[in-house]
């Protein structure tokens, strides 16, 4: 009897810890203790894509009117408009969502690099819709003011148009006073990543170029929940402990209820989740995904993911992340350009990184095989990057 006394408690203590009644099988806290691969239907919700119009647009309404603002201005004083902003916080949806603004926008995106002024001449003639061909920006620029035609052109990832080595500025520099030459026919809409703006303004003062720069800011935390509650709509969350928990939760998850054990994991969790997050969309929809343990029944486990610390990575290691941060992404290629490797040591400390989860493969329209960061450690590398590498950004 002594022994199934134990086991029972030994149950019920389980029960009590996954906050599963105990009437229902043990099977399932079994399963809830070993992270197992989620169905498809679930993993779904989190599937993380550009948002096109407005209507589906969340959180952005301030953004939204600076948008409207920045047109308005453009009519009167011809001043482009420069939109700076993090992978994952939103910026291509806003400007998609933004094009109710001017509905005949063309959007041109740069997210593969454009090495050539042929290439460039080339996208904005189609973009356009110019038959003719124009071998210099010059030639385009004369044609563009001598139509009465106005138009509002879109351009994401401007950091496409550089790449970091001995005359690698001549495009981006020649497209800017293109840029210039044409704003009072056309309303130019750029877009940047923090760190290439970062980067940019210190080697070439790239802000002087642009009047009106709208920085996307942070998502407010209660916003962030209610994201990720929307997302879990139809389950029932059932949140499990931490594997590391302060001393005074512990003492509070003792002494608290079955619905009070489940506040206080449910606020633990939302907490590392803003905290890691930072105010991102993206970060936090990947936060709350792999924090998923298990699905059972329209019942989800959640249990919050420990994000490993890095403290074994070289020199070399941060240069090429850092490489990476100012390109938005590169191909090996563009990777030895930059860092005057050999396609070997390039080859090498990439597989490096990879295995490390910090970057990931992303393959162009032309299937070019491209690494960015990993979104998950994007503010873990930056901090990095100031603590080692002294780079002084926001």
């Amino acid at each position: 009897m002594a022994v199934l006394d134990k086991i029972q408690k030994s149950v019920s203590f389980l029960y009590k810890l996954f906050d599963i009644e105990e009437k229902k099988e043990l099977s399932i806290i079994e399963e809830a203790e070993e992270k197992i691969q989620l169905p498809n239907e679930y993993l779904e919700r989190f599937t993380l894509y550009p948002i096109q119009n407005k209507e589906f647009l969340k959180n952005r309404n301030e953004e939204l009117k600076s948008l409207e603002l920045a047109y308005e201005n453009w009519k009167i004083i011809n001043s482009p408009l420069l939109v700076v902003d993090d992978p994952g916080e939103g910026g291509t949806s806003l400007l998609h969502a933004g094009t109710y603004i001017y509905p005949n926008a063309k959007i041109l995106e740069t997210n593969q690099a454009i090495d050539s002024y042929k290439k460039l001449i080339g996208l904005l003639t189609n973009t356009l819709r110019i038959e003719d061909e124009f071998k210099s920006f010059k030639d385009l620029e004369k044609h563009i003011n001598s139509t009465d035609e106005k138009h509002v052109i879109v351009l994401e990832n401007i950091e496409r148009l550089f790449i970091r080595r001995v005359r690698g500025f001549d495009l981006l520099e020649d497209f800017l006073l293109f840029l210039h030459a044409t704003k009072s026919k056309i309303y130019w809409v750029i877009s940047i990543n923090k760190y290439s703006f970062y980067y940019l303004n210190r080697v070439k003062y790239f802000s002087s170029h642009f009047p009106s720069i709208i920085h996307l800011k942070p998502i407010l935390n209660e916003q962030l929940k209610a994201e990720i509650l929307d997302r879990n709509t139809g389950y029932q969350m059932v949140f499990l402990k931490p594997n590391k928990i302060s001393k005074k939760a512990e003492k509070q998850l003792k002494k608290a209820t079955k619905e009070g054990r489940q506040e206080i994991l449910e606020n633990l969790f939302f907490k590392k989740m803003f905290s890691f997050s930072k105010g991102n969309i993206s970060k936090a929809i990947l936060y709350a995904r792999n924090s998923a343990y298990n699905v059972k029944d329209k019942v989800v486990f959640i249990k919050p993911i420990q994000i490993k610390v890095l403290d074994d990575l070289s020199l070399n290691d941060l240069f090429i992340l850092e490489a990476i941060f100012q390109h938005r992404s590169l191909s090996i290629k563009e990777l030895n350009i930059v860092l005057r490797n050999s396609d070997r040591q390039s080859r090498l400390s990439i597989e490096k990184l990879l295995e490390k989860q910090l970057i990931r493969p992303t393959s162009t329209i032309n299937k070019r095989i491209e690494y960015r960061v990993n979104l998950m450690y994007l503010d873990i590398l930056k901090d990095l990057l100031r603590e080692r590498l002294n780079r002084n950004f926001r």
